[in-house]
């Protein structure tokens, strides 16, 4: 169960890194993240999608 455990949080840990530091310079991954899971990290927290706001210019 710890293991599991450990995955989802590393999972988690990921994804946000990747919405940070990875999507603002791919195109398609920057669309992506704005669309679908900026609505949703948003409510954590706005500077996490802020980088990606920032290469689309809005």
């Amino acid at each position: 169960m710890r293991n599991l455990l450990a995955l989802v949080v590393v999972l988690a840990a990921a994804f946000l890194l990747v919405g940070v530091y990875v999507a603002p310079n791919q195109p398609e991954l920057r669309v992506w993240y704005r669309d679908n899971a900026c609505v949703h990290l948003d409510k954590v927290s706005p500077k996490i999608c802020e980088p990606i706001r920032k290469a689309d210019g809005a």
